[in-house]
């Protein structure tokens, strides 16, 4: 139980307890009231500074910058304001009006439960000569709230309040302010209303005055009931009674709350206007209000704007606050609603990322530089494509200004980078993990080897070997150990660029570095044999991966069919097709199209003819490769009839045929002068776009990867350094 703390008058001021009511019903069967307090400096007429009481509740000061950073921080995790942070934004004010205290230290062993009012005279509205007998009373404040707590009109208060005596007004306000606390608006209301009739009893001796008005404009921000706001507004200018910085931080808070930032940042003006000087927390609500706007550059430039204006005098001349203090924790506070901001930018869209950067850019012009946390959050926002470049400065700001930096942060960062593509700035920060720390985990290994991967298929599928082999040694330079499917990928890379001494020197590596071999792997390099007309070493490649129980696929076989009609040997294809149905691997179109290219390639017409035959006597039918590549073999095998009877069948099938196959029919004709009605051919087909070639200038892959153009030249010297024959001793 929360002791209760009692007032004491320090000369003309009175220091008045701000309590808080709760009905508390937990661990015992009795309900009891809990209740919070906060003081506050009341002036005090000179016919009331005899009281003299004491506090026995501990207390420690709570900066109203530092409660409002709090409060944003609760805002940005999801949670709603909370009433000891930016819902007290109306509650504090100047020295002179109010101090804030934390009761979350209170001494839980005081027990005190009372005030003791001494008073001369009847205390109230009397000369220093008009004193008489003094007199005390003892006022039980938690008992005397607890019975006003479910008070609903003026006459409920009078029904309690009848037989009392009469109490100092700061009794009033404490009450109205806790039960805005407590959500008790209904209560708070009545003891105002009832306040109103004694004014017009007692002759205006007791009644509502500015601070009780401003616990009541504190209440309804509280129980954010805003309906009545302007009424008690009204009612305030009818009374004659002005506003100070409490009415008007409190009225800032309100229109925040209402969501309405423009209108809370028009009070300043009118503060000035009236020729008062704005608190530190008129300040902190404004940039409260920026944020909300989600207006980083407004806040900044407000923030500069008021230093500027210090600096310059205009600021703070009269004041007693220690403004030198209090504008460290502006400058912090500034720095913690930009941050937000630009986090909200970053999570609300993917075209944030210039505007976070301009705003990076002004807070460094500034001189304010948010910490590591505030960087590293940021970060942590990135999440979209087009992030990749705010989460990249970031991470060198980091990198530039702090010791340390979250190895999480770094993986997010690496993530990132290989989700928009930028592989190279990836293993950029990964080498700086390797070189400056902190050591990277599992996570930063297969992140990295995940992008080398994209990297490598790419170089695979355009046959660009030479960054293949660049990529390996630049993995295993790094310490990360390339698996099967990063040496399959040179691999292939190294098939389709013809490439058969690569191919098998990267095979050998593979073995070399302990890597099993699969079927692919074996693929690749039995294409790459057959492509370099290799047959002999391709036939032993293919006897050492049946010796060492890896399975041949469609793939394989149709390689080993190439084989042995590179060779000649019909009689071997027609065996590997046999030992590929007894193996359970259907012959497909792939596979005759294969045969079929094979002896075009070699000039024997008739022999592709045959195959065709063959194939259409398996109910497979023919492609458009199938047709062009007959076409071809006929043609050179002086057989311009039939490949013009050949390209008609296509034609009538709705096949499509290139013009290479148009011109072989053509050109076959005139060179064996035979007579063929070029009108039925129809128009000569289009060229095809030719694909993506090997090429020595790798510029286009480069801007696709984002690799850097400039890098050391391909060495071939040191990719053939191995001595032949330990090259060619494929998986020994």
């Amino acid at each position: 139980m929360q002791s209760l703390s009692v007032w004491s008058v320090r000369g003309d001021f009175l220091a008045v307890p701000h309590f808080s009511f709760g009905l508390n019903t937990s661990r015992t069967k009795d309900k009891h009231f809990t209740c919070t307090s906060r003081y506050h400096l009341v002036f005090v007429p000179s016919n009331l500074k005899v009281f003299k009481l004491s506090s026995q509740t501990s207390r420690s000061s709570v900066g109203v910058s530092s409660a409002l950073t709090w409060a944003v921080e609760q805002e940005e995790t999801g949670n709603g304001v909370s009433v000891e942070s930016t819902s007290l934004i109306g509650e504090l004010s100047d020295k002179s009006d109010s101090v804030e205290v934390d009761c979350g230290n209170t001494d839980e062993g005081a027990d005190s439960e009372t005030v003791n009012v001494v008073t001369e005279g009847n205390g109230i509205g009397q000369n220093e000569n008009d004193l008489g007998e003094q007199t005390s009373i003892r006022v039980d404040v938690r008992a005397l709230a607890g019975r006003l707590q479910f008070a609903e009109t003026a006459d409920d208060v009078e029904e309690v309040l009848r037989e009392m005596e009469e109490l100092p007004l700061p009794v009033y306000s404490s009450m109205i302010r806790g039960f805005g606390l407590d959500k008790r608006m209904e209560s708070a209301l009545a003891l105002f209303e009832w306040l109103k009739m004694k004014k017009k009893t007692t002759g205006g001796r007791i009644g509502p005055n500015l601070f009780i008005y401003n616990s009541l404009l504190g209440a309804m921000k509280q129980c954010k009931q805003f309906g009545g706001v302007e009424k008690v507004m009204e009612d305030m200018a009818e009374e004659g009674v002005g506003s100070n910085m409490v009415t008007y931080n409190t009225l800032m808070a309100i229109y925040l709350e209402q969501g309405w930032p423009n209108r809370a940042l028009t009070f300043l003006e009118e503060i000035e206007k009236k020729g008062m000087s704005p608190s530190p927390v008129s300040y902190s609500t404004a940039l409260v209000a920026y944020r909300r706007m989600e207006d980083g550059n407004g806040g900044l430039k407000f923030f500069t704007e008021l230093r500027d204006r210090y600096k310059k005098g205009e600021i703070g001349k009269y004041d007693d606050e220690d403004w030198e203090n209090e504008f460290v924790k502006l400058e912090k506070f500034t720095i913690r609603i930009c941050y937000q901001v630009m986090r909200r930018w970053l999570v609300k869209g993917d075209h944030s990322s210039t505007k976070v950067l301009q705003l990076l850019s002004e807070m460094d012009k500034a001189g304010l530089n948010p910490g590591r946390a505030e960087y590293e959050r940021l970060v942590w926002a990135c999440t979209l494509e087009g992030h990749h470049i705010v989460a990249k400065d970031l991470y060198k700001r980091i990198r530039e200004r702090e010791s340390e930096i979250s190895l999480s942060v770094c993986n997010h960062a690496i993530w990132l980078m290989g989700k928009a593509k930028k592989w190279w700035a990836a293993l950029e920060i990964y080498e700086d993990l390797l070189d400056k720390g902190p050591k990277p985990n599992n996570l930063s290994y297969e992140l990295v080897v995940s992008h080398f991967n994209v990297l490598l298929t790419a170089a695979s599928r355009r046959g660009i070997w030479r960054w293949g082999v660049r990529l390996l040694n630049k993995m295993e330079e790094k310490g990360l150990k390339p698996g099967s499917r990063e040496w399959n990928a040179v691999l292939v890379a190294c098939s389709k660029a013809s490439e058969t001494s690569a191919a098998v020197q990267i095979f050998s590596r593979m073995v070399e570095q302990g890597e099993k071999p699969t079927i692919l792997s074996y693929g690749a390099l039995l294409s790459a044999l057959e492509k370099g007309k290799l047959y002999d070493e391709a036939l032993r490649v293919w006897e050492h991966m049946i010796k060492v129980g890896v399975k041949p696929n469609l793939y394989a076989y149709t390689i080993l069919a190439s084989i042995y009609v590179g060779q000649g040997k019909f009689e071997m294809v027609e065996s590997v097709t046999t030992e590929m149905v007894d193996s359970g691997v259907e012959p497909t179109v792939v596979t005759y199209n294969a045969i079929i290219s094979g002896c075009a390639h070699n000039g024997m017409g008739t022999s592709a003819f045959e195959w065709f035959d063959r194939l259409k006597g398996k109910n497979i039918s023919p492609n458009e490769i199938t047709y062009e590549m007959l076409i071809l073999a006929l043609g050179r095998d002086s057989k311009p009839i039939l490949a013009y009877e050949m390209y008609l069948r296509a034609h009538n099938e709705g096949l499509r045929l290139s013009s290479k196959a148009y011109d072989a029919v053509v050109y076959s004709a005139k060179a064996f002068g035979a007579t063929i009605d070029v009108d039925t051919l129809g128009p000569r087909p289009l060229e095809k776009k030719k694909k993506l070639k090997p090429r020595k200038n790798l510029s286009e892959f480069c801007n696709l990867a984002d690799l850097p153009r400039r890098s050391k030249p391909f060495d071939k010297v040191e990719l053939y350094s191995q001595d032949t024959k330990e090259s060619n001793s494929v998986g020994t």
